[in-house]
């Protein structure tokens, strides 16, 4: 995937993160108060972390990975009846964090060999999201602390909510023009 599309699908996410916050704020605190012990967000999103980890094991070229490469896609669902059966709580969280710790690899690997000295902004953005993702991961209860924090001040809640909508749309525009 080119950087471009990476830049308008982050772009996407964060703009549409932000609308919401910002056009229906209670919504959006009752709904991101609630995710840190939603079973169901934590088993749809558990199952995307670990087919995504597969795939990025898979995708991988070691040595001592390669023989065993014929076992991962029956690895995988073990590891997610696994994780479902001994981290259920707090399971969203830390597929939260799984999900933000693999997904900047394919656009890391993409934003090395762009041009554009704006790509930095993608570069910057993968790194906070690889931090935050081990964060989750290690210290699920974190990212509850932090929705619950933020949420209970609502002029801080639509700050971030706007702050987010205008990444959003910073991330469009370079998508559209810097980053072609």
């Amino acid at each position: 995937m080119s950087l471009s599309c990476w830049s308008y699908l982050l772009g996407l996410v964060c703009l549409s993160f932000g609308g919401f916050v910002l056009l229906l704020p209670s919504a959006a605190s009752r709904a991101l108060n609630a995710l840190p012990r939603h079973a169901v967000s934590g088993y749809v999103l558990s199952i995307v972390a670990w087919a995504w980890a597969g795939y990025a094991v898979n995708a991988l070229d070691i040595d001592f990975i390669n023989p065993h490469k014929q076992y991962l896609w029956g690895a995988v669902p073990v590891c997610i009846a696994l994780t479902w059966w001994w981290m259920g709580n707090l399971l969203p969280c830390r597929a939260v964090g799984g999900i933000l710790t693999l997904f900047p690899y394919a656009m890391l690997y993409t934003a090395r060999s762009h041009e554009s000295p704006w790509r930095l902004v993608l570069v910057v953005l993968a790194y906070l999201a690889i931090v935050k993702g081990m964060v989750y991961i290690l210290y699920p209860w974190k990212m509850r602390q932090q929705i619950a924090w933020v949420t209970a001040r609502p002029v801080l809640f639509r700050s971030v909510g706007a702050f987010d909508a205008l990444l959003g749309i910073l991330l469009l525009i370079l998508g559209a023009t810097a980053l072609r």
